[in-house]
């Protein structure tokens, strides 16, 4: 699940008051946002190492 989505599936849930969905939410939101951060960190050591 993009980021993206994530934020408009917990905006939905806020919404309609649907706390599990919240908490689903967060949860793809937060598992969304650590695969970006691993992706830069990809990008950043393999920017290194072309530098180097």
């Amino acid at each position: 699940m993009s980021i993206d989505s994530a934020k408009q599936a917990i905006e939905t849930a806020i919404h309609r008051s649907d706390f599990k969905s919240m908490g689903v939410g967060v949860f793809k939101a937060i598992n969304a946002l650590e695969d970006r951060i691993r992706q830069l960190e990809d990008e950043v050591a393999r920017l290194k190492a072309k530098v180097n």
